[in-house]
């Protein structure tokens, strides 16, 4: 198969597949902003009638008064900590702090200075921080390339600045195949190839701990107490593995492929080898 290579070829090599990543195989990431951006539209148009009930409901002054910071701030909270956890990434937190930072701060500085005090400004910065994270997504999805050659895999991320790994067949050990239900339904999912060097590895953390605390007046001292262990298991780093592209059985037939073409001669030498010592 003929391919136009950005990066140089050895002698003899061959780009037999050419991929990236799914259309859907950042499906969370888009869905997560999408629900940023919708809960901007949410409170735009459909809030104002659901407070006037919940007031009605919930005979509560403090939450009459403020119903709508506490569920603006409360539909935020939740999803981006569960992206956080999920994901081990504390970049939504810093994400949620920005977004609250902008809160307070179209409300109580912008507002005021243009009049725009019934505008909801926050939440069409919901609106534009939802917008630009789905073309954000779609624009990392699509700067993934993935080239399966003779000799080696080649994964290249970025369109300005271009990151670039190789990794030779000679020195995967083993290659696994990981997909999701909707990669199942849809035909994606992650090509792992694992090095004795550990690509393709990363560590999880189980943690058992304990704590106790007391304090009276107010004052509060606490001592905690933590155990882990950490075991290696495969790891979906977009830049050292095949990251959810479609119909990876190929892909992870035309390696094991390669593969073998290498361990045969190998095979065959020590086959002779062990007749000789005969």
């Amino acid at each position: 198969m003929s391919h136009d290579a950005p990066f140089p070829l050895m002698d003899g090599e061959e780009i037999l597949i050419e991929t990236r990543p799914h259309p859907l195989a950042m499906l969370d990431l888009m869905l997560f902003w999408l629900f940023i951006g919708g809960l901007g539209v949410f409170f735009t148009a459909y809030f104002p009638e659901l407070q006037a009930r919940l007031t009605e409901m919930v005979k509560l002054e403090i939450f009459a008064r403020y119903s709508y910071e506490i569920i603006w701030f409360a539909s935020l909270i939740l999803p981006l900590v569960i992206m956080a956890v999920f994901r081990i990434n504390f970049g939504y937190v810093l994400t949620l702090l920005l977004l609250v930072a902008g809160n307070l701060y179209l409300r109580f500085k912008v507002a005021p200075r243009y009049g725009l005090e019934d505008a909801r400004l926050e939440n069409l910065m919901l609106m534009a921080v939802g917008l630009v994270g789905v073309l954000g997504v779609e624009l990392f999805r699509r700067g993934h390339r993935y080239y399966v050659t003779t000799h080696r895999i080649v994964a290249r991320f970025g369109s300005l600045r271009v990151s670039e790994r190789s990794t030779l067949y000679s020195k995967i050990d083993d290659l696994m195949l990981q997909q999701t239900i909707l990669g199942k339904l849809l035909n994606f999912g992650t090509v792992i190839p694992i090095t004795a060097a550990g690509l393709g590895m990363g560590q999880d953390l189980a943690i058992a701990g304990a704590g106790a605390g007391g304090g009276k007046a107010g004052l509060r001292a606490g001592v905690f107490a933590a155990g882990g262990k950490a075991k290696n298991v495969p790891r979906e780093l977009s830049i050292y593995v095949l990251f959810r592209v479609s119909d990876p059985d190929e892909a992870r037939n035309i390696i094991l492929q390669e593969m073998e073409a290498r361990e045969r001669p190998r095979r065959k030498r020590r086959r002779l080898e062990e007749e000789d010592d005969e």
